[in-house]
């Protein structure tokens, strides 16, 4: 196997581990509202748009999140993307039962997925957040968690 074929193998594991580490995120919800994209999000004013637009809304946060988890997993080694994979399945984890806690005082209302929707997309974009300073973190920083550039030294 030559290391264009191990890539794209890699790269499509990487993607289906993406998806299962998300998708229980939109079972979570009892509910998912039809796409905004026909909607003025702007102007939108009934429960139903508004639903609709803070699910849009989580689904670019979500997409985003996708992105920056595979720059990061960049030049990781099996253990690293594995160690990778569980803090992210915690924060999942983390993720809905923040928002399901935040928005249960609107209880069974028309306006408890828009809640937990927007909820959920902060918290995404915190985390992305998160991922991006660690893509991007400085030369010499300890904390960082990217692999060291080739021919540097390992720590």
């Amino acid at each position: 196997m030559d290391s264009r074929t191990f890539n794209r193998s890699a790269g499509t594991v990487l993607a289906l581990c993406i998806w299962a580490l998300l998708a229980p995120t939109t079972i979570a919800f009892a509910q998912t509202p039809p796409a905004a994209s026909n909607i003025d999000c702007q102007r939108a004013s009934t429960q139903a748009e508004l639903n609709a637009c803070a699910y849009e809304d989580f689904l670019v946060t979500q997409a985003g999140m996708a992105d920056e988890l595979k720059r990061l997993q960049t030049g990781f080694s099996a253990e690293q993307r594995a160690g990778l994979r569980r803090v992210q399945r915690a924060w999942l984890s983390f993720r809905t039962e923040a928002c399901a806690f935040e928005s249960r005082n609107a209880g069974v209302s028309s306006s408890q997925p828009m809640l937990q929707w927007q909820c959920t997309a902060r918290l995404t974009r915190e985390r992305t957040a998160v991922l991006v300073r660690a893509v991007n973190c400085p030369e010499g920083d300890l904390t960082c968690i990217r692999p060291p550039a080739s021919g540097a030294p390992s720590r």
